[in-house]
């Protein structure tokens, strides 16, 4: 039996100091040796030789796959670049089947998605990941209330994998309207609570150190088990990446991280 450490992170698209904190992210993800990572706002630039997704996957030896999505120009080291901000998943295991969907959006937030990967487990199983970052935009809640639930229907048509767990920034907390609406609708488990997770859980980075806000907006949920229900078993959750470099004082992210580890058998 192998368990599957699992991480969520928002990886900050190309803001602050991008190439250094990618390299204190990459840094403190092969200190925790995870298996799987769910990421949102992976920046990709051709024009100015970035790529979140491609340079964490070459420095942790990692499969990686990548959505792109909110094409924009965006100041860069100095310069407007054409970019994207995507979402994507690092894994050790292979993985396959990609599949995602757009999210109901708004003209002030658009191209918001979901996206479904396949992870062959040395088990033999596979279990599905999704990831997705719902919009930001204060004023919106309903809208968020509709992604969540659009999520919901999403990654409840495939009831093959023996697992299926949903990662991202939900811009939401776990006692919000638009997260309850989701887990009532596809019958998810919080897995942070499920696997232990001490409380209060937080994942703002600056909400936490400059007003000593405790908000967690970044969520690990999963499906019911086919085909008669119950829920794989979880321990160890916590928020992690939350450590500022001890060279830079800098942290990885304007988001810490959510951990959790799946027990596979």
């Amino acid at each position: 039996m192998e368990n599957v450490k699992i991480i969520t992170i928002n990886t900050w698209k190309c803001d602050g100091d991008y190439r250094l904190r990618m390299r204190i992210l990459a840094r403190q993800l092969k200190e925790l040796n995870p298996a799987v990572i769910a990421c949102q706002e992976c920046f990709y630039s051709k024009e100015a030789k970035a790529d979140t997704l491609g340079f964490l996957a070459g420095e942790l030896n990692m499969n990686y796959c990548f959505l792109p999505g909110r094409s924009k120009r965006r100041l860069f080291e100095g310069h407007l670049v054409n970019s994207t901000s995507g979402l994507g998943v690092l894994s050790v295991y292979p993985l396959s089947e990609f599949k995602h969907i757009n999210l109901p959006v708004v003209p002030d937030d658009n191209d918001r998605k979901a996206f479904t990967v396949s992870v062959s487990l040395p088990t033999g199983t596979n279990m599905l990941l999704t990831t997705t970052h719902l919009t930001h935009l204060s004023h919106a809640s309903g809208l968020r209330g509709r992604q969540a639930e659009a999520l919901a229907s999403f990654v409840g048509t495939d009831a093959a994998h023996p697992f299926h767990i949903i990662c991202g920034d939900f811009n939401a907390t776990p006692d919000s309207d638009e997260v309850k609406a989701f887990l009532a609708k596809s019958g998810a488990i919080d897995c942070y609570t499920a696997g232990n997770g001490t409380e209060p859980r937080y994942s703002l980075t600056d909400a936490y150190y400059k007003a000593n806000k405790q908000i967690c907006i970044d969520q690990i949920f999963a499906l019911p088990l086919p085909p008669h229900g119950g829920y794989p078993a979880f321990i160890n959750s916590a928020v992690t990446l939350n450590v500022p470099d001890e060279e830079s004082g800098l942290y990885a992210s304007d988001h810490f991280g959510i951990t959790t580890t799946l027990i596979t058998g």
